[in-house]
């Protein structure tokens, strides 16, 4: 049976620094050799940290301000302080140009200018909204409150389109666009466009809660909910007697 040898480990290689060692004291050389150029690359660091925080803190202090700003124009919409509301709004629109926040303030700014009867003021802030793009609910929205505004100002072509292509878009504005589309071909003169547009409403929307709304208009047009029934190419009055030949 094999003795296993063992490796006797001399003084000498005992009293030799392991490798941990040896790199502790080239660091602690190196820092000592340059100790000028640690100090001022930790002070450079040190203030590079600080300026990102304060700018950060200071961020989240003029969001926290602009947010403040905002609900307070909101409220006083919902006050009906229009004043109040518009020089928010303006201000926010202005100073937060291109955010999300200030985006939003120019859309509701629309919305005051139009509860305080200025139609034209209202047109153009909200021709600018829909420049930067809104989707979804806020795009129906506004082509609604662009639709509004040209309507009272009396250009029912815009009107139209505003409220046609707020139509083809689904959301909660979607029924109230279909029946003002409908409404401003009665305004540009083309009732037959407007009987049909307001039958195809009630076609589509058998449950809607705007039925008696859209029957009165079509009572006002002198025409029915439903259309005549068609026989022998000519329209059937209900009521009348019938002295056509049968089979």
């Amino acid at each position: 049976m094999a003795v296993p040898s063992y490796r006797k480990v001399s003084r000498k290689t005992l009293r030799q620094p392991d490798e941990f060692v040896t790199t502790v004291d080239w660091l602690g050389e190196w820092v000592a050799r340059n100790l000028g150029r640690v100090i001022i690359a930790a002070a450079v660091s040190f203030v590079v940290i600080a300026i990102i925080l304060a700018f950060s803190l200071y961020s989240q202090h003029r969001q926290r301000i602009a947010s403040e700003q905002f609900y307070r124009a909101i409220n006083s919409l919902s006050d009906k302080d229009y004043r109040a509301a518009e020089k928010g709004f303006s201000k926010l629109a202005r100073h937060k140009a291109g955010s999300r926040l200030g985006r939003l303030a120019e859309f509701y700014l629309a919305n005051t200018y139009l509860a305080q009867n200025q139609p034209a003021k209202a047109s153009d802030t909200i021709r600018n909204y829909l420049a930067e793009g809104p989707n979804g609910m806020f795009r129906q929205m506004a082509l609604v409150q662009l639709g509004v505004a040209s309507e009272d100002l009396g250009n029912y072509q815009a009107a139209h389109a505003a409220y046609l292509n707020a139509s083809q878009l689904n959301g909660p504005q979607k029924a109230r666009a279909q029946i003002a589309a409908a409404r401003t071909l009665a305004q540009m003169g083309d009732q037959r466009a407007a009987i049909a547009a307001y039958r195809e409403f009630l076609r589509a929307n058998p449950f809607a809660e705007q039925r008696p709304e859209v029957i009165e208009a079509l009572s006002l047009l002198g025409a029915s909910a439903e259309p005549p029934a068609i026989e022998n190419g000519s329209p059937v009055v209900k009521g009348a007697p019938n002295t056509g030949a049968h089979p």
